[in-house]
Order: C-alpha cells, then structure tokens, then sequence
C-alpha cells in the first residue's frame, strides 16, 4: 500500500496559465477583428462616407434639375432662347431649390455647394454650371 501511486484528477497550474494565454490571445484577435481598421468599424466608417457623398450628389442633383425648369419656364428671351445664368446665380438657386433646414451652403469657390454631416464631415459638391451637372463630390 506504501508504493501505491496517487492518481489526483484535476488542472495543474501550468495548464490554466497556458489556458488563459491562449484566451487572451483569442480576445485580441477577436478585437482587432472587429475594431480594427479593416474590421467591421473600419468598413462601417467608409460606408458611412461613401452613403453621404451619394445623397449630397442627389439632393444637388435634383435641385439642379428644378433650378434648369425654372431657367426654362421664366427665362426666354425675345428669340425664344433660355438664357444662361452667371456661376453665382445658379449656386444660389441651387441652395434655394434644396430645403432651409438642410446642411447645404454656398461653397466658398462660387462654384460649389458644401455638405456638412451630422458628424461634421464636409462634402463639397462641385456643379458645372454651363451644362448643369454635378461634375465631382469630395
């Protein structure tokens, strides 16, 4: 009985040492994953942007198209030709045609409208004002 061998069930303290390292590596990898720059905020932030550029060229796009209606509508001259606006009047008939409320201005070349976000990105719309189209959003 003297010589008889102790078998003892349980976690040594190296193993559970070896355990938490390894779950703690987990954890990082798992944390980078999710907010690193290529993770799921990472992605989420540049969809984010790219949502807002799209909606500041719209809303610029459909006030462009009012403000072309309009020039149709009120401004023939004696031959029967539209007139064309100057650079400023078309920018700011175009922050007129979009809503009061909204974060769009005047851009500060007169050949712009700024977009400023809830978060405060800034979007600036740059519109070709011969052919009354948007040419860039940056």
């Amino acid at each position: 009985m003297l010589n008889k061998v102790r078998e003892e069930k349980g976690i040594t303290l190296v193993v559970l040492i070896i355990t938490i390292i390894v779950l703690l590596c987990l954890a990082g990898v798992i944390v980078y994953l999710v907010f690193g720059q290529d993770g799921l905020t990472g992605k989420d932030n540049a969809l984010e942007a790219e949502r807002d550029k799209a909606y500041a060229k719209d809303i610029v796009t459909m006030a462009l198209k009012v403000v072309e209606k309009e020039q149709e509508q009120a401004q023939m001259n004696v031959n029967g030709l539209v007139q064309t606006n100057t650079n400023p009047d078309v920018i700011d008939a175009v922050v007129k045609a979009i809503d009061k409320s909204s974060n769009f201005k005047e851009g500060a070349d007169g050949s712009s409208v700024e977009y400023v976000t809830n978060n405060g990105d800034k979007y600036v719309v740059t519109i070709d004002t011969q052919n009354l189209k948007v040419k860039d959003v940056n």
